[in-house]
């Protein structure tokens, strides 16, 4: 889902990717009065563009059409209302901060330290 493979294809409206950014762009304003989320159109814009980065490396066309997939599952699940709320701020928020996912380091929890070496 990588913007710089959609500028490469030329036509936005043949490029899937691009189809969706922009849908997801357009949707937005009524996504935010749904969820009552207090952030701005420009701030949930940016959390989504950094969404859409985040996967700019992938060139596997499989894996891309994958994530296109997704992310109309994700925009359709969102307008249909069967997201929570919290889910919607760990995505927007967690794009802002840079890091939706914490990962324990060597000095995690002892839980992680147990599920660490029971793994194996």
């Amino acid at each position: 889902m990588a913007l710089k493979l959609a500028k490469k294809v030329g036509n936005p409206i043949k490029n899937p990717v691009v189809h969706l950014y922009r849908s997801m762009i357009k949707e937005l304003p009524k996504v935010l009065s749904i969820y009552d989320i207090d952030m701005s159109e420009p701030d949930a814009r940016d959390a989504v563009r950094e969404q859409f980065r985040r996967n700019d490396s992938v060139k596997d066309p499989v894996v891309t059409e994958r994530l296109i997939q997704k992310g109309y599952m994700e925009l359709e699940e969102t307008l249909m209302q069967w997201k929570q709320k919290s889910q919607l701020m760990k995505i927007l928020e967690g794009m802002k901060t840079g890091s939706i996912r914490k990962t324990p380091g060597k000095e995690g929890t002892e839980d992680d330290h147990f599920l660490r070496h029971t793994a194996n």
